[in-house]
């Protein structure tokens, strides 16, 4: 209602018991009518209003100067009831024709729409805030702190689930005090699986005896009312969020429904970033990655080249006809691996060549061996010899650029770490139905614990890095990952002091070595 109109008893009758408003008549700062909807709302009984002298100020609170302001001068006011309803209303009041000094006023409850207002506020304050935040425990976090805040509720959780589950939990993160949560993770079953399974909220009164009510922890917050609703992308159901009450505490109503309603979506928008980001950073490493390897390979082939082009720079007038041969044969193979390698070859998917399709390509050992010890023994440095012993098969049943590939990373390595005058020797021997090659040099060893991590990507043992040793620490990864992928079991046996021996054992199916 707004404007002026004449307010007769008739009208007076008409508001007073049909609006669902409280609706007061004063008369010279006295109540002369206090409607039941204003029994209810201000929670102050018609009998209490009316009296002589009657205290308003259980009803009205910090807000009855306000009211009675309003009820002299007419018009329209905002009143903020804090004692007793604790309730936002909008006011307006009328002269009522034919008696002078009395005024009709009506109060709309307008909690519910401020409340949703405010909350609506905060909200488009969180997403801005959830757009700058990378981390996803902290978002998931902040979460359930606004939700405690938007609803008052007592105790505020976020769950959200495993990528491709509907049951595992990957993050739980909760408001409440730590004491009262058990350490491990919820069961979504019973209540808490209700808004997964439904893709709905569930609002119950009070979940004492319902006969859904497990899944929640064993140790739990004493809990009564209790909200929750699911957390979407898209068709699909990532998490849940709820909150809960204590005993005794209020149930949860529309508005509530609307604030976590919205909150799970902020929640759906924090997940999809999380995702995003994961990704995003999947696909830098997985480029990374690429990166690496490829600048690893070529790495290896360049120094072979480089090695015997040192050598026939150097010496070249010196070495026999056939040395000089080798050597040019040497820089020719070193270079159609480069152009092997730059064309895409082995870098496509250089861990994924399948073990059954490499089967079907058998590897003669003694060209891959014999070409190894040529490619890496014309260092003046170093000699890398050679020997098979007998009844080692002929064949290992894996691509021969895969198993050059894991060889060459195991006898670089060695070279790089054996003393200037040493001898690097590359034995193959039968083991079990497979080959072994064994690659072993005279160097410092690795220590005991060092053997569990030299696997690793990147890592360096200390002496390496002290000593200067060139390399980045990815060629022993490298050689793990192809002999993971095609069934090529590998290991290292050493001590400090002793050398170190780096094995590979291949399958096998062919008949055993001539010599």
């Amino acid at each position: 209602m707004s404007g002026r109109f004449e307010v007769t008893p008739g009208v007076v009758g008409e508001l007073f018991w049909r609006v669902p408003d409280p609706v007061v008549v004063v008369e010279n700062d006295a109540v002369l009518a206090w409607n039941p909807a204003a029994e209810e709302i201000l929670g102050m009984p018609a009998s209490a209003a009316i009296a002589p002298g009657a205290d308003l100020r259980p009803a009205f609170g910090d807000a009855l100067d306000a009211f009675w302001a309003l009820a002299r001068t007419g018009g329209e006011a905002q009143l903020h009831c804090v004692t007793g309803s604790d309730r936002e209303l909008q006011g307006q009041a009328w002269p009522m024709e034919g008696h002078p000094g009395r005024m009709l006023v009506v109060l709309h409850d307008v909690t519910v729409e401020r409340r949703h207002l405010l909350g609506l506020a905060r909200l488009n304050s969180l997403a801005r805030e959830l757009l700058r935040q990378p981390a996803i425990d902290v978002l998931l976090q902040r979460l359930v702190d606004e939700a405690k805040e938007l609803t008052g509720a007592a105790f505020t959780a976020l769950l959200v689930l495993r990528d491709g589950s509907d049951r595992e939990v990957q993050h739980f993160v909760y408001n409440a005090p730590r004491e009262l949560f058990p350490e491990r993770l919820p069961r979504v079953v019973g209540l808490l699986a209700v808004p997964i399974e439904s893709r709905s909220l569930a609002r119950i009164d009070d979940i004492r005896g319902h006969p859904a009510g497990v899944g929640i922890p064993v140790q739990h917050p004493p809990i009564a009312a209790l909200l929750a609703v699911p957390v979407c992308v898209g068709d699909v159901v990532v998490g849940e969020l709820a909150v809960a009450n204590q005993p005794g505490q209020r149930p949860f109503d529309e508005v509530d429904e609307a604030m976590l309603l919205e909150l799970a979506s902020h929640a759906a928008l924090a997940v999809s970033l999380a995702q995003a980001r994961a990704a995003r950073e999947h696909a830098d490493r997985a480029r990374q990655d690429m990166l690496d390897l490829a600048l690893h390979n070529l790495r290896t082939p360049l120094t072979v080249a480089r090695g015997f082009v040192d050598t026939l720079q150097s010496r070249g007038d010196d070495l026999a006809p056939d040395e000089r041969d080798r050597a040019f044969e040497a820089v020719h193979r070193a270079h159609e691996r480069i152009q092997e390698l730059t064309e895409g070859a082995l870098l496509a998917d250089p861990f994924r060549n399948a073990p059954a399709q490499s089967q079907a390509v058998l590897t003669v050992v003694d060209d891959l061996v014999g070409e190894l010890c040529r490619d890496y023994g014309t260092s003046a440095d170093i000699t890398v010899e050679c020997r098979v012993e007998p009844g080692s098969p002929s064949t290992i049943d894996v691509d021969r650029r895969v198993a050059r590939e894991l060889l060459d990373n195991l006898v670089s390595n060695a070279v790089k770490h054996a003393p200037v005058g040493s001898v690097v020797t590359i034995t193959v021997r039968p083991e079990g139905d497979g080959v072994r090659i064994d690659v072993t040099d005279r160097g410092p060893g690795i220590s005991a614990e060092d053997h569990s991590r030299v696997f690793e990507r990147f890592y360096r043992t200390a002496p390496s890095r002290q000593a200067g040793i060139p390399g980045s620490g990815a060629g022993l990864w490298i050689a793990r990952r192809l002999a993971e992928d095609h069934g090529v079991a590998i290991g290292l046996a050493s001590r400090l002091g002793h050398g170190t021996t780096f094995w590979a054992t291949f399958p096998s199916s062919g008949g055993a070595a001539a010599g």
